[in-house]
């Protein structure tokens, strides 16, 4: 009626096999768990900080240092979880910003520097793309200049267009 020590033990290695092969696979679900939640985070902060400004009617700053996990709102340091990497792209530089093809970039304020976005009272924004990763996993938020819509997004949309040679 019962089960032999010989079989117990065959079952106790399959299963520690199982753990061994499974568990590596955890843990990138993990950090894409991590990120995931995080930008979702940092969207909707974003999206609060272009309501502020709009509400306010003022220019709200957030200042970028790239490699590190942290930004700063107005002289305020905000941090990223830890082991998140941050990396800012400023609107027309990687195609960055190409919301409507053949309009001009805003030129940016004395106080924008190529390392800031800023959101504006009318509700648009100096645009960017921000890069956060987390070991292999990547996510990209994109801040439209025009309107200042914050969004998810893929990388390819990002990539310049090149048809035919360059003159």
């Amino acid at each position: 009626m019962g089960f032999t020590l010989l079989e117990l033990l065959v079952v106790l290695v399959l299963l520690g096999i199982i753990a061994v092969l499974v568990a590596p696979g955890l843990g990138g679900s993990l950090d894409s768990a991590k990120l995931k939640t995080q930008s979702r985070a940092l969207i909707a902060e974003l999206r609060v900080l272009r309501g502020t400004a709009i509400t306010e009617g003022k220019i709200i700053t957030l200042s970028f240092v790239d490699g590190q996990s942290a930004y700063r709102v107005d002289g305020e340091s905000v941090r990223l979880e830890e082991g998140m990497n941050l990396v800012f792209h400023a609107a027309g530089a990687e195609g960055v910003g190409d919301d409507l093809p053949g309009l001009l970039l805003p030129a940016p304020l004395p106080d924008i520097g190529n390392q800031r976005l800023a959101f504006y009272p009318d509700g648009s924004s100096s645009g960017a793309m921000l890069e956060l990763s987390l070991a292999e996993n990547v996510r990209y938020i994109h801040i439209a200049w025009l309107s200042g819509e914050v969004s998810l997004a893929e990388r390819r949309q990002f990539a310049p267009i090149v048809e035919g040679p360059l003159p």
